[in-house]
């Protein structure tokens, strides 16, 4: 299973929080201590930022080995891009997944960036096809590899598009209604935490059928907020987000909570 990471605040180095905070992400990549199965984050990494929470299109910068051999982006990347929103994601993938570029997070489209962490089992005797059928040829064409994960992203990113009415979070939530629906009907379980993130806000969901759900914790303050599958340190005071719950947070007002 993968760990997650969002940020939003005042901009800062991606240092911290991926390299050198007490449990940084780099940490998570080989001494997690939360997650549900597997035991390393070795199968690549990602990060994607915006250079101002205005950008129409946010960066990417995604590698398919263990972020501990990446010494470019450790020593030196990680400590020249500033950013005032990012989003990253150190990766397990699952069984029978190929390691390659297009299978590793964060996902993007237009000003849309998506982390997931979890499952779907059997996804490709399950929901593969279900989903696929659901989007519009603009989403389908989000897809580039083959992972569940990309799969959630591109049908949120579907449901965007069918339901501007919506804000959001609402359109989160009827994703992943949709997801439960046939994987009820497929008689399959998932596992899902997604982060999700605009520039402007982030969204984030913890949920699970037949299954435990992945950690999920938040934390805001004056200066900015987190959401982390594990918390990064002990100088924030953080929050597990509960199961079933689906979590709207910007800078300008308190966390919102909603039932999935």
């Amino acid at each position: 299973m993968c760990r997650l990471y969002a940020y939003m605040g005042r901009k800062t180095s991606l240092a911290y929080a991926l390299v050198d905070a007490p449990h940084s992400l780099l940490v998570q990549s080989y001494h997690p201590r939360e997650m549900t199965s597997g035991l390393l984050n070795a199968d690549g990494f990602g990060v994607g930022w915006y250079h101002t929470r205005q950008d129409l299109l946010p960066y990417l910068y995604r590698q398919v080995m263990p972020m501990w051999h990446d010494v470019n982006f450790l020593e030196h990347l990680s400590r020249f891009i500033d950013a005032p929103c990012f989003l990253a994601n150190v990766r397990s993938a699952t069984v029978g997944q190929p390691v390659q570029i297009t299978n590793t997070q964060p996902f993007r489209w237009g000003r849309w960036l998506g982390v997931h962490n979890g499952f779907i089992d059997n996804f490709r005797q399950t929901l593969y096809r279900p989903m696929r059928d659901r989007l519009s040829d603009i989403c389908y064409n989000i897809v580039e590899g083959s992972t569940d994960s990309e799969h959630i992203f591109a049908l949120f990113c579907n449901e965007l598009v069918l339901n501007p009415q919506l804000s959001p979070v609402m359109v989160l939530r009827q994703t992943l209604q949709i997801i439960f629906s046939l994987a009820q009907a497929a008689r399959t379980s998932v596992s899902a935490a997604i982060i999700l993130t605009d520039g402007m806000y982030v969204l984030a969901g913890r949920c699970a059928r037949s299954v435990p759900p992945p950690t999920l914790y938040w934390s805001q303050d004056a200066e900015k907020l987190q959401v982390a599958s594990e918390p990064l340190d002990q100088e924030n005071q953080w929050y597990p987000l509960p199961e079933n719950k689906l979590l709207l947070m910007s800078l300008q007002s308190e966390p919102e909570t909603y039932s999935f």
